[in-house]
């Protein structure tokens, strides 16, 4: 948890390895000058090291920073699992996702680009015979952990608009006529640079967050499936159960999926161990938690400008994932004063009122929020779970639906007096989309550090043995052997006391469900949709309209009202101006 990466932001290395070629040849200066370039940037291996904590940096600011809903456009905003709490987002009123719309989707290319730079930038470091590695074996992890960043990077890219180019160089003058490159090109890449990853990356760590060889094989799984599903060809089905086989049998470490209770407060009663796995203090390999293959670090005592806020600010890196899935219910931000001059709080439109905002829930240690940001469709809250069994990851302890009013009175009772009485006509849908939901325990606490509900030093899971899971399951449906696929699907709800399954139920719908249970908010389930859509079939898009949020105010009768061609993300309109050389072609329909 106690992050071991540092940007250190007197070096260059987040720069764009460029020079000028605009001089003439009357220039005023004759002697040679200084150039900023690899070979004068990395001297040493403890250089090149460096320039690979950029690149973690960069995942910490894509996970912590204050570019809130920005975050969570990745892991799946205005989807299938959970939607903003405004209809004027651009995932809440699709009409409104534009080429020009407000930048979410540029905010990622600009970052995820930036990664692929300082991974071109490293791996082209590793060729200079100039540099002296202690060994070829340390040489190649270096290159290795370059490689599988340029591979996320370029994956993820392709998740968000589909075709793009493939960058696998340093760009050493200015490039205007970039052209985009089919996404099975781009996984192809992808492809190598992981296999590549995977033979050479450390099996573990002794530093927190750093890349390891499980985490090469677990995204090569995927990028093998895509691969399958795209090409029509089943020897890439074969390469990702081989490469799934690699995390779960052990050939890449030891993980296993965490079935017991373990970690900082495994001897509190009354919890599971799917709560434990979301406790500071119990995310990383390093910890004990063995089947955390992939974990962004997050020191909220050293937190950084620019990744979401400091210390003693009201917005604390992680504390923007806690407060974006917490209802306002513990304090509904409407407050009058009463004719003794006593505040009160009260909810909508006066139908119910309540003597304070603080709750009174014991050992709940709550933040009072203004407005939340993020709310979790009926989809996950309900439909999800139906016909799961005692599946922990539902239960009251992981998903609290007995939310209480400030004072301690349920908000069910309080409902229930609402109706009684007739006033429910003074509650707009803004009142219970915001204020009144089920909290998510995964991204909380009820004891934040010192009992400062700003502090909350806890870490981000970017890949879990569950997924690794889930992905082998993927493939050997793919492949027809739906048995083995079962058997995989199952035990990841074994874990969770979840009913088993049997081969009937083995689909990719069931597969996506199950993906939901286990790594809601977690997974980037915009990638995850996308991979499976075409224009002749948009799963992402078929999703939202079965559970999408329907915003009852939006002027259409067919909400969501996602078109079938916004299973891909539009380019922003700047990069196409940009690219003045060439055509950058937008995506169909925007």
């Amino acid at each position: 948890m106690k992050r071991y990466i540092y940007l250190q932001k007197t070096i260059l290395i987040a720069l764009v390895l460029m020079t000028t070629n605009g001089c003439k040849p009357d220039r005023f200066l004759e002697e040679p000058v200084f150039q900023l370039t690899t070979e004068t940037s990395y001297a040493t291996p403890a250089q090149i090291d460096l320039a690979i904590n950029a690149m973690h940096n960069k995942m910490q600011y894509l996970s912590f920073s204050s570019y809130q809903y920005h975050n969570y456009i990745m892991t799946g905003l205005g989807l299938d699992g959970f939607f903003s709490t405004t209809n004027s987002f651009v995932t809440s009123d699709w009409s409104l996702f534009t080429p020009n719309e407000p930048g979410y989707v540029s905010h990622w290319i600009t970052n995820l680009s930036q990664v692929i730079t300082y991974a071109n930038n490293v791996i082209e470091a590793c060729g200079n015979p100039q540099v002296k590695f202690a060994s070829e074996v340390q040489k190649n992890e270096l290159m290795a952990e370059a490689m599988f960043f340029r591979a996320w990077a370029h994956r993820c890219i392709v998740g968000l608009v589909g075709d793009w180019p493939i960058i696998t160089t340093v760009q050493k003058v200015p490039k205007f006529d970039y052209v985009r490159s089919p996404r099975v090109e781009v996984w192809k890449q992808c492809k190598t640079d992981l296999a590549f990853a995977a033979a050479n990356l450390p099996k573990t760590t002794a530093r927190p967050g750093r890349i390891v060889r499980a985490a090469a094989d677990h995204l090569l799984a995927e990028v093998c499936i895509s691969l399958g599903d795209h090409t029509k060809d089943a020897k890439y089905y074969d390469e990702a159960i081989v490469a799934a086989s690699n995390v779960i049998n052990g050939n890449d470490g030891d993980y296993q999926l965490m079935k017991g209770r373990f970690g900082k407060r495994a001897a509190e009663a009354g919890k599971d161990v799917y709560w434990d796995l979301f406790r500071a203090g119990n995310f990383n390999y390093q910890e004990g938690n063995k089947e955390a293959i992939w974990v962004v670090q997050y020191d909220y005592a050293n937190a950084i400008g620019g990744t979401g806020g400091m210390p003693n600010s009201a917005t604390a890196n992680k504390l923007l994932l806690e407060f974006a899935f917490q209802s306002s219910s513990y304090f509904v931000d409407r407050q009058l004063k009463d004719a003794s001059g006593n505040s009160y709080y009260f909810f909508g439109n006066g139908a119910a009122r309540f003597p304070n905002g603080q709750s009174s829930q014991t050992s709940n240690d709550e933040r009072g929020v203004g407005a939340s940001q993020n709310r979790p469709t009926n989809y996950f809250l309900y439909t999800v779970w139906e016909n799961s069994g005692p599946d922990i990851r539902n239960s009251e302890v992981n998903i609290q639906r007995d939310i209480r009013q400030a004072g301690g009175k349920p908000w069910r009772e309080v409902f229930d007096e609402i109706r009684a009485r007739g006033d429910w006509n003074k509650i707009i849908p803004n009142d219970t989309i915001r204020s009144v939901y089920p909290r998510i325990w995964k991204f909380s606490t009820d004891k934040h550090i010192n009992g400062n509900p700003e502090f909350y030093d806890a870490d981000i899971y970017l890949m879990r043995l569950p997924e690794t899971y889930l992905l082998r399951a993927e493939a050997y449906m793919k492949k027809g052997e739906i048995g083995l696929a079962k058997n995989d699907i199952n035990e990841v709800r074994a874990r969770s006391n979840a009913r088993l399954i049997d081969n009937a139920e083995v689909t990719m719908d069931y597969i996506l469900d199950e993906r939901t249970r286990e790594l809601f908010g977690e997974e980037y389930r915009l990638v995850t949709l996308t991979r499976l859509s075409t224009k002749e079939n948009p799963v992402l898009v078929n999703r939202v309209k079965q559970y999408g949020w329907k915003w009852p105010d939006l002027p259409s009768a067919n909400r969501p009202n996602i078109q079938n061609y916004q299973w891909l993300y539009p380019v922003p309109q700047s990069i196409i101006n940009a690219n003045t050389d060439s055509e950058f072609r937008q995506n169909e329909g925007y």
